[in-house]
């Protein structure tokens, strides 16, 4: 028996056993804080707000001045466990002076509301002196608010709708390391606006020096951040100049004014207001180009239609980390043909590498000869060490887009699977962290050694896979199943392989 290896595997053991304890412990501290956090900051209704709600959203209203000045997801809990309160969009946090609110009206105007009719779903607000009504209520399509601004005797100024939004990161969702904050905290944030002239340009608060606006027809105005947002919806009936402005007294302001004949007296408009989760599909449906949203890095284009696959899959499975292991075979299967070719020119490299080092050995203190007789060698036995790369390198584009697409659907937020109650969290287990190391450590004894290679060199490669599954810990579950699946797929591609080609005892 190797006492050596029965030590490390007891440090191990106890090392992720005290791990496990005190991460436990942080994140059971961590849902109490949160849980704490979303309750205290919560408005209060008193006689200053008024409260409606649906199904969907629970939506608070400042009476006076008639902002939205608070939305809850009534079916996206802050925390996934009994009592939680929905997920805020808007509001405002006294621990962070952070506060995000909807405002709209007549601009030049500056009334001072009073309630004239509440119901349990709708609102109606109105300045009797200045002859303004606001109404609000929910639209048919879910998460929608309907916002009705009129003037009984007609306004010179324009109609406007507008988000307020002081800097800082949004409402609820979670920064920490132990609970995804490395995935939350590189989402995309800022402000995005779809026209005729550009289907989706976007601006970060920070780089906003300037008044940006843009004039056209339709379109939408919204601040992008994970998971859930507000989003201003134009009609084509309209003509809109959709405006974004720098910081203002710690404010940043962002909506539009629609824009009528010079001179033309205002008196109705309905704005229409999404509050609510970012799901492809429906976001796809209520407005042109409004799933670019959904910040799915550079490969876009490629990560929007996997996750069109992956929701018709999940349509059959109904379960989104059934759905992300099927889908993740299937890429493998489909770039067989390519990995293949790779794995079967990393088979030739490893058959030879024997004779590479007795090459470099005996041409040490001659280089030319060296390279010469190195070539030599891999073109007998058709090897060539850029092999392994090239069609890997085709493959890439699309598994760093489903690594984007895991990274911001909102689908896989508090989703089971099996022990795994949050796929958007990390594992609280390390299961799938030990899983990846054993794949990794197994995938590079098979991969080929470089001829020569430096013995410092070869050590810090024999403890890579330890350090990627340490960073793995802070990983969203789902990122890290896929990561799995994904290895461990092609560890048994490439076993295939060279045993096909008679490359596994070459050592």
């Amino acid at each position: 028996m190797n006492i050596r290896g029965v030590y490390w595997v007891l440090l191990i053991s106890l090392s992720l056993t005290l791990l496990f304890q005190w991460t436990s412990e942080k994140r059971e501290e961590s849902v109490n804080e949160h849980l704490l956090s979303a309750q205290t900051s919560s408005l209060s209704v008193n006689e200053g707000l008024v409260s409606i709600e649906n199904n969907e959203l629970y939506v608070v209203v400042s009476v006076a001045t008639g902002n939205i000045v608070e939305t809850r997801l009534k079916k996206y809990p802050v925390e996934n466990v009994e009592g939680s309160l929905g997920y805020r969009v808007f509001g405002e946090s006294s621990d962070t002076a952070f506060n995000y609110y909807f405002k709209s009206g007549f601009t030049n105007t500056f009334p001072l509301y009073a309630v004239k009719d509440l119901g349990s779903d709708y609102v109606l607000l109105a300045d009797e002196k200045l002859g303004l009504i606001k109404k609000i209520s929910f639209n048919d399509s879910p998460y929608e608010l309907s916002v009705v601004d009129e003037s009984l005797t007609g306004v010179g100024g324009k109609v406007f709708a507008s988000l307020y939004r002081t800097d800082g990161k949004a409402l609820d969702l979670k920064r920490g390391a132990l609970d995804g904050g490395m995935m939350n905290n590189s989402s995309y944030e800022g402000v995005a606006i779809s026209s005729e002239r550009d289907p989706y340009d976007t601006y970060r608060l920070s780089r906003l020096d300037e008044k940006k606006e843009i004039l056209t027809r339709s379109g939408w105005i919204a601040f992008v951040q994970k998971y859930f947002f507000a989003v201003l919806i134009g009609s084509d009936e309209y003509i809109y100049n959709y405006q974004v402005f720098p910081e203002d007294s710690g404010i940043y302001r962002m909506g539009y004014t629609v824009e009528g004949s010079s001179g033309a007296v205002s008196k109705k408009h309905e704005h229409r207001l999404f509050v609510g989760p970012k799901v492809r599909k429906d976001l796809m449906e209520r407005a042109d180009n409004l799933e670019l949203s959904i910040d799915m890095g550079w490969f876009w284009f490629l990560a929007q239609p996997m996750v069109l696959v992956m929701d018709w899959i999940n349509g059959y499975l109904n379960n989104w980390g059934l759905t992300i292991i099927v889908f993740t075979i299937m890429i493998k299967l489909l770039f067989w043909p390519v990995t293949a070719k790779s794995f079967r020119s990393m088979a030739a490299m490893r058959k030879i590498t024997p004779e590479l080092n007795e090459v470099k050995e005996i041409y040490k203190d001659d280089r030319q000869k060296q390279a010469n007789e190195t070539m030599k060698l891999m073109k007998k036995h058709g090897a060539n060490p850029l092999g392994g790369c090239l069609p890997l390198l085709i493959q890439m584009p699309f598994f760093i887009g489903f690594f984007f697409a895991l990274r911001e659907m909102v689908e896989l937020r508090h989703s089971e699977l099996g022990f795994w109650t949050d796929l958007s969290a990390p594992d609280p287990y390390f299961v799938l962290p030990a899983l990846f190391c054993i794949v990794m450590v197994l995938t590079q004894r098979l991969n080929p050694q470089p001829a020569g290679m430096d013995p410092t060199q070869a050590q810090v490669m024999k403890y890579m896979p330890v350090m990627f599954s340490v960073l793995f810990i802070f990983f969203p579950a789902a990122l890290c199943l896929y990561t799995v699946v994904n290895s461990a797929v092609q560890l048994a591609q490439q076993t295939y392989l060279y045993k096909q080609q008679g490359a596994l005892n070459t050592d």
